[in-house]
This record gives structure tokens, sequence and C-alpha cells, in this order.
């Protein structure tokens, strides 16, 4: 920040004006990969922009540590350390004592309850499992030196010092003053998380309530994206459940019920799960899938047991629904087959004699409960299937009886498609059979939508109503009367990183109220102001703000900074990430190390920064009389003023649907509008070679390894040409090569033709010829020919300068470097017998050391000081102001 006591605050910005650019602060549970080099890449590139421009840029920097990954990675260094000694030798086959999916406990589930799982026994051969010592032994460590991993501090004290060389030695220019760590380690950041939970809740933003949550049993808490090992974004997937009584077993049925004694006496019902409980007055049948197998298992009612796959068992044994919370009861096994020709009531359906469970190809295991209620008046998938066995009875082994007489029902009615939507798209899309899934897949997209958006329900207590007014009636419907319930699961598969297949549970937590109409409204207020650098990022951060709900904002395990008012729990991961970058604007104040152990400059200690000095750091809210620090924070709220807001924020495509978005929302909140952020800029990942980066296919390459491989600026050369937009880009390493070359090629020639204009300088007015290198004299007008290449060189410098602008990288260096190298050489072959003029040399030279200078600074600094002989540094270099507004050819 510009010491100039003489200017007020808001006045600073006209004769210092600033620029500042934040990157997501990297989780430092390993090195830096090219994928985060890609992402910091866009920011260091618009620093040198900015720079250009006469600006002060800051590019801030930090480390975050928060959540379960490093401790979950550093628990299991102990638990191998436990199994294989110091050495970490494995034997050949080892026993290894896992917990199993059965997980039960004898307690409501709660943000960090404490799950007793039952033990037990699986082999494990070396060799098919990846252990965590493993991993580390690839980057080179010691077994010594791994044991000590197994301590989560470790982790912090290892790999962020790594991370600041390993961005040094790319050349970034970041303002390392300001670097700190995340969690309760640096008790300064830990009491800005704690403050901003605490203003947030005072505005009710933050919330204690039941609530579905992705939910690792294993763990005990919520498991949220970053504690993913795969299954980022997914969310949870809610359903009605309708109960359907066996009234009529089928003879391979009775067979096999015989013999579970558990079930004498009980009500069996087979439950489908639907997203469409409106559609239920048509059901006709419903579906089993005759290689699956089901299990009866006890439902939270002594009386009655339910017919539905195991996952569908484990998640219902976290939402209540189950005889004790997190216990999953299994009465007996039926395969699919053996349900076929068993008859249920079916709820509100027209054909109150009950329907037949019939069979249908592609019954999922992993989605529902394995059992599929048959509406075909509204579901393409189930017309065509009933169809199906209609025709072919025999060849799907089923008998005539169960199919006959139950024809489609109508239930909604649409301007498309009338009373029979799904009849009516099968028709039309010409499909013959339950085989056809891509036609399918379109049917079920389109009747869904018509039937939402469009459809009037043309039955039931409902008539008349539309669909988006009936569907949660009959939802309310079918729970008040017994025959329905609430259900839910995670829309995929996600594991948790202590490698835990997760269940959606139902408890009590404290939760972000993300989606709450007043907060979103101004959600999206800041978004439509913000500058996103494409339309498809805009379209991507507009359907997150469509979706976005509730999002869980505190743990029991991990690492991180307790919630202020309920130390039991810990803020998740990223729930304090959400409004750092204004610590950026005051971090070098208050602490000069990582953990915050080296004071600041003005001697502010952690204690100091409690809530009411954050308020006026942050809010501009006054002090209270007689604070002890209130000179130093008029200095730390100068400097906030100053620097804030981001002008941009550039990161991966994924932390759309949850961080950026998140700090959209946050940021609307806490601060006044002028201090939202401005733009955000999002790229796509970065391939190597053409193909995904993966540890275990052995494609990848860390920043270190690229820098040493191929120097800094050859690499930074390779990631500005790799692609900007929010597709996926490439780092051919066939270019970083190749960009080794072209650097030093252009220095060469640069200095040959700085060796020529010296002894031009000699004798202005003689020629002079320096190896490839021939000069007029000085005096000599200029011709046609050098007026074209002079206008050329504003058109070119244009152009990339607009492209930096648009942070477009790759065009910048099209426009800057490949075209500009090309017109130059057409000047200098066309005027090979004249020789070229010493004016637009030395016009060349600055422009091409100034337009690659925030790709490539060290070979800029190095032309600029030591070839051209300029006194100052390229850093202090401005973009040219003699730029025509149009080129003159």
């Amino acid at each position: 920040m510009p010491e100039d006591d003489s200017v007020a605050p808001e006045a600073l910005h006209d004769k210092h004006p600033k620029w500042m650019g934040t990157f997501p602060y990297p989780y430092m549970n390993g090195v830096l990969h090219l994928g985060h080099a890609f992402s910091v890449s866009k920011i260091e590139f618009a620093a040198g922009w900015e720079r250009l421009q006469g600006k002060r840029a800051l590019f801030p920097f930090g480390f975050h540590v928060t959540g379960m990954p490093i401790k979950a990675a550093a628990d299991k260094i102990a638990r191998e350390l436990e199994m294989f000694g110091p050495e970490f030798a494995v034997p050949e086959e080892t026993e290894l004592e896992i917990q199993p999916s059965e997980l039960s406990v004898d307690t409501t589930p709660k943000a960090g309850g404490n799950f007793r799982g039952k033990k037990s026994k699986v082999a494990a051969k070396t060799g098919n499992k990846k252990y965590q010592f493993q991993i580390m032994q690839d980057q080179g460590m010691s077994n010594a030196e791994i044991a000590k991993f197994a301590h989560a501090e470790h982790w912090l004290e290892h790999y962020p010092p790594i991370a600041i060389s390993d961005l040094k030695a790319m050349g970034c220019k970041i303002d390392w003053r300001r670097a700190f760590l995340t969690t309760d380690h640096n008790p300064y950041y830990d009491s800005f998380a704690q403050w901003q939970f605490n203003r947030l809740r005072d505005m009710d933003k933050i919330k204690f309530g039941n609530r579905y949550t992705i939910w690792s049993a294993k763990d005990g808490q919520p498991c949220m994206d970053h504690d993913r090992q795969t299954g980022e974004g997914v969310d949870v997937q809610k359903y009605t459940c309708i109960k359907m009584q066996v009234l009529n077993w089928s003879q391979a049925a009775q067979a096999v019920i015989a013999d579970i004694l558990e079930l004498k006496g009980k009500k069996v019902f087979m439950v489908a799960a639907t997203l469409r409980p409106e559609t239920m007055y048509g059901q006709t049948n419903c579906f089993v899938g005759t290689k699956l197998t089901y299990g009866f298992f006890q439902s939270s009612m002594s009386d009655e047991v339910y017919v539905i796959t195991e996952r569908a068992a484990r998640n219902m044994a976290f939402q209540g629904l189950s005889p004790a919370n997190g216990q999953v009861v299994q009465l007996g096994t039926i395969s699919g087959q053996d349900i076929v020709g068993t008859k249920v009531n079916a709820p509100l359906s027209h054909y109150t004699d009950g329907v037949f469970m019939l069979p249908m190809d592609n019954v999922l295991a992993t989605k529902g409960t394995g059992v599929v209620t048959s509406v075909p008046s509204d579901s393409p998938d189930d017309f065509a299937t009933l169809r199906d066995l209609k025709k072919k009875a025999e060849f799907y082994g089923i008998q005539p009886e169960w199919v006959a007489g139950f024809e489609p029902v109508p239930v909604i009615s649409t301007p498309a498609y009338g009373e029979m939507t799904a009849p009516a798209l099968c028709e039309e899309l010409k499909i013959n059979s339950q085989k056809d899934r891509d036609q399918l897949a379109a049917a079920k997209d389109i009747a869904y939508k018509e039937g939402f958006y469009n459809g009037i329900m043309s039955v039931g207590e409902f008539q008349g109503q539309t669909v988006q007014e009936a569907k949660p009636r009959v939802h309310e419907q079918l729970l008040a009367s017994g025959d329905g319930f609430a259900y839910a699961e995670p829309e995929g598969l996600v594991m948790s990183r202590s490698g835990d297949a997760c269940v959606v549970a139902l408890c009590d937590q404290w939760y972000f109220d993300y989606g709450e109409a007043s907060w979103k409204a101004l959600a999206e207020e800041c978004l439509a102001a913000m500058d996103t650098y494409s339309e498809d990022t805009r379209h991507q951060f507009e359907l997150t703000l469509d979706w976005l709900k509730q999002r869980a904002c505190a743990r029991t395990y991990g690492l991180g900074s307790k919630v202020p008012w309920d130390s039991n729990y810990l803020i998740e991961s990223l729930s304090d990430s959400t409004i750092y970058m204004s610590y950026y604007t005051v971090a070098h104040l208050l602490h000069r190390s990582l953990d915050g152990s080296v004071t600041g400059p003005l001697g502010i200690m952690p204690a100091d920064m409690d809530d009411a000095a954050w308020d006026y750091v942050l809010l501009g809210k006054e002090l209270p009389a007689g604070h002890t620090k209130a000179q130093e924070l008029d200095v730390l709220r100068r400097s906030y003023l100053y620097w804030y807001p981001v002008d941009i924020r550039s990161s991966g495509r994924d932390l759309i649907q949850n961080h950026l978005t998140f700090s959209i929302y946050n940021h609307t909140a806490m601060f006044p509008k002028s201090e939202w952020p401005r733009s955000v800029r999002v790229n796509g990942h970065l391939m190597l070679n053409g193909e995904k980066m993966s540890k275990s296919t052995g494609n990848t390459l860390s920043l270190r390894e690229s820098c040493d491989r191929y120097g800094a600026d050859a690499t930074r050369l390779t990631l500005a040409d790799s692609g900007d937009g929010i597709e996926d880009a490439n780092f051919e390493e066939v270019m970083a090569n190749a960009a080794v070359l072209n650097l030093y090629t252009l220095m060469e020639w640069i200095t040959e033709a700085q060796k020529a204009l010296q002894q031009l300088e000699i004798s202005p007015e003689q020629a002079v010829k320096v190896g490839d290198i021939a000069l007029r004299p000085t005096s000599s007008p200029l011709t046609t020919v050098d007026k074209i290449f002079n206008a050329e060189m504003d058109a070119l410098t244009l152009a990339s300068g607009a492209d930096y602008k648009k942070t477009m990288y790759r065009d910048a260096l099209k426009n800057g470097l490949y075209e500009f190298i090309k017109s130059r050489e057409w000047y200098v072959n066309i005027t090979a017998d004249t020789g070229m003029h010493p004016e637009l040399l030395r016009k060349y030279i600055t422009r091409q050391v100034i337009q690659l200078c925030p790709i490539t600074p060290h070979w800029a600094e190095h032309i600029w000081k030591t070839v051209i002989n300029n006194p100052d540094s390229i850093m202090d270099a401005r973009w040219p102001t003699d730029l025509p507004s149009d080129p003159d050819y």
C-alpha cells in the first residue's frame, strides 16, 4: 500500500491505482503440480500486465490446511506404522482390520456422532492397495521421514515451504509477506475465521437444524466436497418412497419366505423410490431387476419389513427408518427373479385390487431402492417395458394375466402430448422396445420437463392443479396416510478420503442457508455485475445459484478453527475460505510467518484481534472507546480500503459449484456492494501431452519438475500456450522443449541486433551490417515498407494488449510473439539489400521485450538490462502509450 498520508483513503486510488488478483489457496497435502501452476499462471500473467499499466499490483498467496485430508492421511501413516513397523515391511499377504459398511450406532446421528463399527477381516495382497507410505515413497522420502507424517502438524511444516520454493522458482510475483496457514495453527487467521462465523450467525445466515447431508459413517460427520476421494459436487437426491404391501407372494417367493421365521406376523412392503409422486394414480405394476438380490430389512416400525437393496437400507438406517439409527437389520434375502409375479397394493393407483411385480431390464442397485413403480402413461421407460411384456409374456417368463387389463391411465394433461405423454413420445421417437436406451433417455427428459412445467393434474384430489403445485401436496398426502415416507441418498457414488462409501444422513447440524430467497437475490445481483470473461462461465454460475441450497458448515474431525459458540465443532474447510481474500489486505501487518508466531511490524497480538477489531478493520464499525490498539487498527483499515475488493479471482471450473459460489454468497452478506468481487475467471483442467494427468498412470508433472526440466520461462510460456477457455487445456512437453529453443534463438537475434545498433551509434550516417542484421543510416527517411512494418507492429501491440486485458494469454502470445516475429522476419527479408531503419529495429526490440514480460519475465529482464542496457528493471517498464487508435498502413 502506498505510504501517502497526504491523500484521503477514498482518493488514494486516483493517485495510486491498484489491482488485486487471487488464486484459491492450495491444499497442503502434497507438492504443487502443473494443474496448480496453470491456474496460478492466470493471476501471475495478469499481475505482470497490470504492472505494465502503472498499477500497484498485489498477488497474495496462502495455504489451506483446514478439513479432513491432512488428518486422514496422518492417521493412515499412524495405522501403517502399527501394521508394518518403521520400515513399512508389508507381508506378502496380510489381514487388515477394516470398518465394514454395516455400521451400527445407538444414538441419532448428528454432526460428529460416534459410530461404533463391527470389525471384520479382509485379505489384502501387496500391490492391490496403494498405501499412504507408498505414495510418499514415490516422492523420494525415506521411511524415517515418512514416519514423521503420522503427526498432522508435520504436514503443515513440510509442504508449505516447498510450495513457496517452487512458486519462487517459477518466478511468481507473489507478496510472500502476506502468506499464512489456515486453522487455529495461526491464531490471527483463527480469530478472523471465528469472527466471520459470528457475524454470519448474527445475520441468521448460519442456522441449526435437522437436515439431509452426505455423511461418512466411518468418520462420524458430514463429508463435504473437499473431504471426498471421489464424488466432488455430488449432492443429496430426495425421493418419495411408496410402500406397496404384499397381498400375495409368487410361488417362488413363498418357498423363500417359508424359511425366514422372522417374517411371520409382519407386514411386508415392496418399497419403490420415486421422484414423481404426483403420477402414482397411474400405477399399473411395479418392476424389479431379475439379476438383483434384495433384502428383507426391518423398518423402524416393529411390524413392518421393507424389501429393498442393501445400499438403500444402509441409507435409510441413517434417516430414522431402521430399528436403531445407523443399524441395518437384515432378516433374509430374495432374488429379483423370485419376486416376479408377487401381487402388491399400489397406493393411489386406479387399480385398487392390486398390481403385479414384473421384470425390467437395467434396474440398478446403485439408484433408489431397486424397486421401480410403473406409470406407463407418463414414463416412456415404463410404457416401453409394459408393451414388451404384453407382446412377449412367455419370453420374459411371466403369466399373461399379470399384464392383461392393466392399461395406461390418464394422470397428467400437457399441451404438447395430451393425457398420454409416454405413448405419444414413444411413437414420435420410434421407440420399439425397452432396449432402445438412447431414445428412451431423450424421451424421459422431454416427458419430465413437459409434465413438470406445463402439466395439469387430470385425476385425484388435486385435479385441475398444475404439477408444480400438486407434486409436494401428493408427497405430503402419502406421508400423512402412512403409504409413503421421505427418503434421500447421494446422487452418485461418494467416497470419503478415509475410504468410506458415504450415505445420506438426517441429522442436526450447523449449516449455511444458501438458497434463501433474499440472500440468493443478492448473490444473483453480485454475479450480474461481475466480469466472468466468458458466457459459459456465467451460465455455470447461474446454474449453480439455481440449485444450490443449504450446506453444512461444521464438523468434528480434522483440522480447523472451532465454531466460536460451540467448541465441539470445527469450521468446515469450504466454510473458512469464502471471504479470506480480505485477510490478505492486512495479513502482512499482523504477522510475518505462516503460523503467526512472528508478530508483524505494528506489534498487534492475536488477542488484540477480537470481534470488535475485525468489525472496525473490515466493516468500518466504530471501535469501542479506549481500545488499546486503535491507532494500529487505523493502519489496517486504511490498507483494507486501499486493496479491496478483489479485482479478479482465478480458479479451476470445478470450484464454481462450491467455493466460488459460496464466496459470492458470503461477500454479499458481509460487505457493501462496493466491496463485492469484481470478476472471476475459470479454466478447465490441464492435460499433460494430450492425456489426463494421473499418478496411477504416471502421466504427471510437478511444478518443480517442469521448472527444473525446461526452466521457469519455458514452463510459463507453455502454460500460456496451453489454453484459456473453460474447456480442458493441454501442456505439451514437446512445446516446452521448443519454447526453450525459441526463447534462446530470439535472445541471440536481439543480441546481434543490439550489437548492430551500437555500431551504428558510433557512425550514425553509415550503413552497418552485423551477421544477418543490415541497418540504414539513422537519418534515412521512412519508406513504404518501413511504414507498413511500423503499422503492423502497432496493430500487433494493440491486439496483444487487448488479449492481455481479456486474460486470453494464448492469443497474447500469438499476437505479441509469434505474429510479431513473423512480421519482423518479413521486414528483415524485404530490406535485405537496403537495410532496416534503426529506429524501427529499436522499437521492435523494446516492444518485443515488453510484450513478453508478463509471461517470460526472466528472459525479459535479461534482455532489458543486460542486452539493451536499460538501467531500471523491466518490472518498472510501462506498456507503450504512443499507440495509434488505428494503425496507419
